[in-house]
């Protein structure tokens, strides 16, 4: 996949979030109160602000980002593929994968905490074995947050177990590094602009960045479904003669 046809994927999802722009702000927002509802409870309800209330309100809160994530990926995959979706169709994406995206939701967060841990360890140890693996842990956070991108999409695409689906990520990045990195550019800008004016990250950027993930995920994985037919059918030409 070459830079040319990134960019046109990238402009393939931005064209998609303005023709369906009421799905991806509904989207959005019920992401939004599903994910952060846990806090959101904690922070304005009196009764609930103590340490074990603030201890559930974490500990729920990593199955609702989860589930909810899942869930805008399930509805914005049904967008991209053209097919008929109402805001109940998240339910589903919820109910089918809240398991398995909460595991993988933190395994992400505990490997990012992990790599960010060695960095400051090696940092403050200025051996030179420690300053070398210092660099590599750089590289592993970008890896790490590379992988990220299609955790989503092979799980609601392919409905695999967690490592399969950590396994298959990390083959499409390694394979197609360039389409990677120019995504993960751009999701990083989405992020860091919708932190920075807020108001995108109530209505756009989850269904956004689930569009441009999906829409990635279906351009890289064509190739390969091209590259199997023509595979058979030299098969089948070298069987007949």
């Amino acid at each position: 996949m070459s830079l040319s046809e990134s960019w046109r994927t990238f402009v393939r999802a931005l064209k998609l979030s303005y023709d369906h722009i009421g799905k991806v702000m509904a989207t959005n927002l019920v992401w939004f109160a599903v994910a952060f509802g846990p806090m959101l409870a904690f922070s304005y309800l009196p009764f609930l602000q103590s340490d074990a209330g603030f201890l559930i309100a974490i500990i729920a809160g990593f199955v609702t980002i989860g589930g909810a994530t899942s869930a805008v990926q399930y509805r914005m995959n049904l967008v991209i593929k053209g097919e008929e979706t109402v805001l109940k169709d998240m339910w589903e994406g919820f109910r089918l994968y809240w398991a398995r995206a909460t595991i993988l939701f933190v395994m992400g967060i505990l490997g990012l905490v992990i790599l960010v841990f060695n960095i400051w360890f090696s940092q403050n140890y200025p051996t030179t074995l420690f300053m070398v693996l210092s660099g590599l842990w750089v590289w592993g956070i970008v890896f790490w947050i590379a992988l990220h991108q299609f955790v989503f999409p092979f799980l609601v695409n392919q409905d695999r177990g967690v490592f399969q689906t950590l396994k298959r990520a990390a083959l499409i990045i390694l394979a197609n590094p360039l389409p990677t990195v120019f995504m993960l550019v751009f999701s990083l800008i989405v992020v860091a602009l919708s932190l920075l004016f807020a108001a995108p990250l109530l209505i756009f950027m989850a269904s956004f960045l689930a569009l441009l993930q999906n829409c990635f995920y279906h351009e890289l994985m064509a190739q390969y479904d091209l590259e199997e037919p023509q595979d058979s059918e030299e098969v089948t030409g070298e069987d007949s003669e």
